[in-house]
Formats: structure tokens, C-alpha cells, sequence
């Protein structure tokens, strides 16, 4: 009889087979069959290295924290249909799947130190934390406000003013001055000002820039450029710049006010922008990352903005404390 035939196999990733392995033993001895499969799991060298650097992090993290895991159902559940256990074996391949995406994001967020990005506030002249958003007047007259975990540098050389966002997303208003052009970097490409209010937030290798004054010219790593107006918002990649479309500049703003308004945004960017405003972790997994939202939620409250998305979409999510949740259908 094989392995697979007594005891359910690692799944996914090596980085979620070695958390499988964990979630199997972490309180509870293994039986003779899932010792047998972890032994011939663990003969290989990669899984060994894996699995002991995930098991060491996670081990520190627990005796540092003590934190329970807990499932929750959706905030309009009874109480009384809710789970809620201290962190044990899970008890098939199906409750695993579940509950190993949370001990993954928990191992790397433990590896990397902080949710915070260290390496780009590292090079800015100015950034945010979690949570935090701040107005910077910058050298030039110019003033760039700051959401929540973003970091900016700013040169003034070569006849030009050059503000470099390196993460997150900011609002700028541009001082005139027609003879230094400001220009906003990022790693796709450049936004120059041509009025003087416009937003730009970095998302995942696509920028995405609102124009609420004037205009701005948007010009891609690879040369691609476009105008985008007073009302207008595009996105834009290394290669090319999308369509300049209407946009709504209450909403695109709103978050200078500790607001976040959503129109047919997928839940996974929304998560991702209300877990800027926590330490921690929050993440969407499966199907749930692209259901589209529309609503308006407090910044300042990211705990009852989730809960609302959870009951209103009829999620669960599961967490150790509120600083690690991992939400699904």
C-alpha cells in the first residue's frame, strides 16, 4: 500500500507542503502512517531546508506571540455556528487547505521582519507607516500628500524636479515653475505634470495615475505615451498605457479624508488597501479575490470595513489574532 493510500499527501507549493507538515505536528504527535510519509517527504534535501526554515521562524513566532488561530464565519453568522479553536492538526486535506495559506502568510511575514517596506523607506526621503498618511511640502513649493505605507524621494538637478514614488501612492500639487518640469518616476515609467493636481499610486507593475487639475503626460519604460486630462484616469505598464477613462475625483481623493470609496474594484485590491492601515497581514484567497465591490469604507476603522465586506459578500475568513486574516468564499 502506498503512502497516498493511508495518509493525505502535501499539497501545493514546498512552501505550503513544509506549512502542512507544520499544521500536522504542531501539539500533536504524528500517527505511524503520516511519520512514515513526512520521513520520505523530509529525505529530500530542499523539503529538509524548507521545512526546517519555516519550522524555526514559526516556533519563535509563537513563543513571542501565543496567538490563537480562529475560522470565522460571516459577521451576520450566529455565534454559535462560528469555529473557534486553539492551533491544532487540521483534520482532513480540505480543513488544511484552509488553514495553510494563513501559516504561509504568517512564516514569510515573520522571515521578512514587518509588513512595512523597509527597503524602499530605506531609499525615500519621505514615507508613511502603517495607517498613516502625511502632507510633505516639498523643497520646490510643490506639496505631495502620502497615503498609508508609501515612501517618495525627490532630486532637484538637471533643471528638473523629479519625485520618486517607490511604493504606495500620493497626491501631488504641483508648484508652477514652467521652466523645472516635474516629474513623477516609477518603475513602469513617468508621469509629468502639465497642470497641478494629479494622483499616482503604484499597484502591482501597474500604475495607476488621476488627473483632478490640468493635464499630465504619461510616458511608459519602453516609450509609450499618452495625455491624460482634468477627469481623467488610465493605468499604465513598462509597455504600453491604457485608455485615458472618466474619472470620479470625490472617489479618487477620498482617501486624503480617511475614506475609501469603491466602484466595481476587485476585493482583493480593496483588502490589500485596508490592510495598509494595519499591522499585519490580510490577504483574499480563491475565487473571492475577484468579486467586485462598490461602497464606501472609514480608513480609520479597516476592522468594521472588513466585517461589513464580509457579511455583505457572505465571507469567512480565517485569523490569528486581527493581524493575520486570510479571507474566501
Amino acid at each position: 500500500m502506498s503512502i497516498e493510500d493511508d495518509v493525505d499527501a502535501p499539497i501545493g507549493t514546498l512552501e505550503e507542503q513544509a506549512a502542512d507538515w507544520i499544521v500536522r505536528q504542531d501539539g500533536t504527535a504524528l500517527d505511524e502512517a503520516e511519520q512514515s510519509a513526512f520521513s520520505e517527504w523530509l529525505a529530500v534535501s530542499e523539503h529538509r531546508r524548507e521545512f526546517d526554515r519555516q519550522n524555526a521562524v514559526w516556533q519563535r513566532y509563537r513563543r513571542m506571540a501565543s496567538l490563537p488561530i480562529r475560522e470565522e464565519e460571516p459577521a451576520r453568522a450566529h455565534p454559535a455556528n462560528r469555529r473557534t479553536s486553539r492551533w491544532r492538526p487540521a483534520p482532513s486535506a480540505i480543513a488544511r487547505r484552509c488553514a495553510v495559506p494563513a501559516i504561509v502568510a504568517v512564516l514569510a511575514l515573520a522571515i521578512i521582519g514587518s509588513t512595512e517596506n523597509w527597503p524602499a523607506r530605506l531609499r525615500a526621503d519621505y514615507s508613511t507607516g502603517v495607517g498613516e498618511r502625511r502632507s510633505i511640502a516639498l523643497p520646490d513649493g510643490s506639496v505631495a500628500t502620502l497615503a498609508a505605507g508609501s515612501a517618495l524621494r525627490f532630486d532637484q538637478s538637471d533643471g528638473a524636479r523629479v519625485a520618486t514614488l517607490l511604493s504606495g501612492a500620493a497626491q501631488f500639487r504641483v508648484a508652477p515653475d514652467p521652466h523645472h518640469p516635474f516629474r513623477v518616476e516609477t518603475d513602469e515609467g513617468s508621469v509629468t505634470a502639465l497642470g497641478t493636481v494629479f494622483t499616482v499610486e503604484e499597484r502591482s507593475g501597474e500604475p495607476e495615475v488621476i488627473v483632478l487639475e490640468h493635464s499630465v503626460a504619461v510616458r511608459t519604460s519602453s516609450g509609450a505615451k499618452a495625455v491624460v486630462r482634468e477627469g481623467e484616469s488610465t493605468t499604465f505598464t513598462a509597455q504600453s498605457v491604457a485608455r485615458p477613462v472618466p474619472s470620479d475625483a470625490l472617489a479618487a481623493t477620498a482617501w486624503t479624508r480617511g475614506k475609501l470609496i469603491v466602484s466595481n474594484r476587485p476585493l482583493s485590491e480593496v483588502v490589500a488597501q485596508l490592510g495598509r492601515q494595519r499591522r499585519g497581514y490580510w490577504t483574499v484567497r480563491g475565487e473571492a479575490a475577484n468579486l467586485r465591490v462598490n461602497g464606501v469604507y472609514d480608513l480609520d476603522h479597516p476592522l468594521d470595513a472588513l466585517a461589513a465586506l464580509e457579511k455583505t459578500l457572505s465571507l469567512k475568513s480565517i485569523r490569528i489574532s486581527n493581524m493575520f486574516i486570510v479571507v474566501s468564499r
